[in-house]
């Protein structure tokens, strides 16, 4: 199969995840409530927002800038760093016992605010670092977003709150589906532009590997008390948006090089949230539940048999003397 019509299977393996994914969220998610959990650790969620939206951005752009790489690589860079909001962040907190609740809060958010800042900063970013190559409009960055992102979460919260019970068992068969999606989207994407990856091994894979570092350190200063929020934090500071990122390089920047980075970013970065998850994981005590019933002595048994019970004492009811 020529390279161009594969490409257009891979392209629908990946949008067919974005819009799984999204779709999924809105069935599993109640908003009302993901927002109060926000506002209810605002000022930790708007450190987060900074760290994610401007501080972690210029980090990335200004190393893509200095760093010798190619442009269509550093393209990928800009849009690993404007596109925040992972979906699998609330996944991994969970399997590092950290506030599940917190991070899918931060990634609905972040999730929104991507819609709006990718469209506004992302050509900004690829003309500071790829002058060469061909502007992209707003607008041709934000209507993809919103038909393959924001268009599928909607429906799927409106499908939730009218069909409630009808809709309960959808999520785990979309899951698989996504999931099956996204593994065919990468693996056929490298498959169709192994030579690309081959080519840039030590350019993008090693540099790649600054990504998440810096997000894993931005995120653990944020709180240093509650060990859950900080979990909760660096993995969503330091895991990027999958799915924001692929809707982008299908419709934006279509350039093969600009995907390949930002395959081997977030490739990355999950990899060693994940590594970091399991340690988390098995460094943190149990809730207390099972010491605490450890702690209670056991009976001691006794060498001599019990003594048995005394018999009751069955009083006769007295005979009346005719």
């Amino acid at each position: 199969m020529p390279r161009s019509e594969l490409l257009v299977v891979i392209n629908s393996f990946g949008l067919l995840f974005a819009i799984a994914n999204s779709f999924t969220l809105g069935l599993r998610i109640e908003v009302g409530r993901v927002l109060a959990h926000f506002f209810a650790n605002w000022r930790l969620a708007t450190w987060v927002l900074v760290i994610n939206f401007v501080v972690l951005p210029a980090l990335i752009v200004g190393f893509a800038v200095i760093a010798p790489m190619q442009p269509d690589i550093k393209i990928g860079y800009c849009v690993v760093a404007l596109a925040a909001g992972a979906p699998f962040a609330p996944a991994i907190t969970r399997l590092a016992k950290g506030d599940a609740a917190l991070s899918t809060a931060l990634f609905l958010v972040m999730m929104v605010v991507t819609v709006v800042v990718v469209p506004l900063l992302l050509p900004l970013a690829v003309r500071a670092v790829a002058p060469g190559v061909p502007p992209v409009g707003a607008w041709d960055l934000a209507w993809p977003l919103l038909a393959f992102v924001v268009a599928p979460l909607l429906i799927g919260c409106l499908v939730r709150l009218r069909y409630a019970e009808e809709v309960s068992g959808w999520a785990r068969p979309l899951l698989v589906v996504q999931l099956v999606a996204l593994v065919l989207y990468v693996n056929l994407f490298i498959f169709a532009f192994s030579d690309l990856f081959k080519g840039v091994w030590w350019g993008a894979y090693a540099a790649a590997l600054a990504v998440p570092v810096l997000g894993i350190a931005l995120g653990s200063v944020l709180t240093l008390r509650n060990r859950e929020s900080r979990h909760a934090s660096v993995i969503t500071t330091a895991q990027r948006s999958i799915t924001g990122a692929i809707v982008v390089t299908i419709f934006g920047y279509t350039q093969p090089l600009a995907n390949v980075s930002v395959t081997v970013i977030n490739t990355i970065g999950i990899l060693l949230l994940l590594f970091l998850a399991l340690e988390w994981r098995r460094a943190r005590p149990d809730d207390g539940s099972g010491a605490a019933a450890s702690s209670v002595p056991a009976p001691r048994h006794s060498a001599e048999p019990p003594a048995p019970a005394p018999r009751p004492v069955v009083q006769e009811p007295s005979r009346t003397q005719s």
